[in-house]
Parts: C-alpha cells; structure tokens; sequence
C-alpha cells in the first residue's frame, strides 16, 4: 500500500506535467509543488524516473499483472489503454522522452513481461508447440509493436477509443497466433 507522503510526490508530479514538460521538472520543482522537503523525495524514489515508473505501477501495472491470462488478457489490455487514455496528458509527456532511465524504457520492460504471459497462454491453449528462442521472439516483436502503437495513440491529436485499439490490437495477435496454428498441422 502506497504512502500518503509518496502518493503525494506522485500527486505533485502530475500536475506538474500538465504544464510543464518532464525534462524541465526536478525534484526541487516537484517537492515545492508537494509541499514536502526535497530529502524527503529521496526516502521513497531515486529519480524522477523512479517516480515516473512507481506512478505507472501503483497505478496501472500492479493490477494488470494479476489478471493477465488467456482468458482475461483482452480486458486486462482494454484496462491498460483506458487507464492511459483517462492520464492522456500525463503519459504523452512521459512517454516525449526517451533516454536512459526514461519511461519509454520502464514501459517496455512492462509490456515485455505481460506480451510473455499472453503469447505463452495463446500458445498452450491453442497447442502450438514453439521453441523458447522463437517465443522470445514472439515476446520481443509483439511487445515493441504494442508499445509504438499505444506511443503513436496517445501523440495522436484525434485518437481512436481504447476499445477500438484494443480491438485492433488483439485482432493482430491472435491472426498471428492462429496463422502459427495452420502452419504447424
């Protein structure tokens, strides 16, 4: 269970990206918009970056990660897409950056992890026997293309609805999943 102060920190940063763009924020920035002594900051996150990823996490990620499987993955992706279309401005700004550390990186790692569980549990329900390095593959194909679409979504003046994406999304992967189908009978 997040902190009071932490939720805070986090509180503060967002609005803070509202109007301002994540690399002109620090942390003095974000503890006087908090209300907080900058040593505090340091007692719960190493970096903005740090932060950055225990927003999306706390927020987002932790919930998701619980209920993705073969049969739920659907939702839990429409939950992912309807939490970042609801913190739009915040994610577009996060997301603007991509160095070392930054949240495009964190973001990655997440959906690297949640494509893992839904193209293993596509694959076991649908018995479709693959080796470990073309599951990696798989993984790492799947995951980049979702991340640059969900990116390209959220920069998008005139966005699709998250069902619509969501839908376009799961169409692509299980086509893919099903064209392995046909070919390994």
């Amino acid at each position: 269970m997040p902190s009071t102060t932490q939720q805070q920190i986090a509180t503060a940063l967002k609005a803070l990206m509202l109007t301002t763009s994540f690399n002109q924020i620090n942390v003095t920035l974000i503890m006087q918009q908090a209300q907080l002594r900058r040593q505090t900051f340091y007692e719960y996150f190493q970096d903005k970056y740090d932060l950055l990823a225990w927003i999306f996490s706390s927020e987002a990620g932790t919930d998701l990660e619980a209920s993705v499987d073969y049969e739920h993955w659907t939702s839990s992706l429409l939950d992912l897409l309807n939490y970042l279309e609801d913190n739009r401005s915040f994610y577009r700004n996060a997301l603007a950056i991509s160095e070392q550390n930054s949240f495009d990186q964190y973001f990655l790692a997440h959906t690297k992890q949640l494509t893992d569980i839904i193209v293993r549990d596509l694959l076991k329900t649908k018995n479709i026997p693959l080796t470990g390095a073309y599951i990696s593959f798989l993984r790492e194909y799947f995951s980049r293309a979702v991340v640059s679409v969900i990116v390209d979504w959220l920069q998008d003046e005139q966005p699709n609805s998250p069902q619509y994406l969501s839908q376009q999304l799961q169409t692509v992967i299980e086509d893919t999943i099903s064209g392995f189908l046909q070919r390994v009978q």
